[in-house]
């Protein structure tokens, strides 16, 4: 009785392992792009800034 316990035990991890690979994977694909796109409009709100600065 206590091997199959385990063995239950076992098969829930293994899932449960699997969807928190493919949430992090599908969070990694969704979040890169906003991620991105806000470094480079920092940059180039910096680069506008520093263009306007007296030389």
């Amino acid at each position: 009785m206590y091997k199959k316990k385990g063995q239950s035990i076992l098969e829930y991890v293994i899932v449960l392992t699997v969807i928190v690979i493919a949430v992090a994977l599908a969070a990694t694909n969704l979040i890169k792009p906003a991620v991105n796109k806000g470094l480079d409009d920092a940059a180039k709100t910096i680069n506008k800034a520093t263009d306007q600065l007296p030389k």
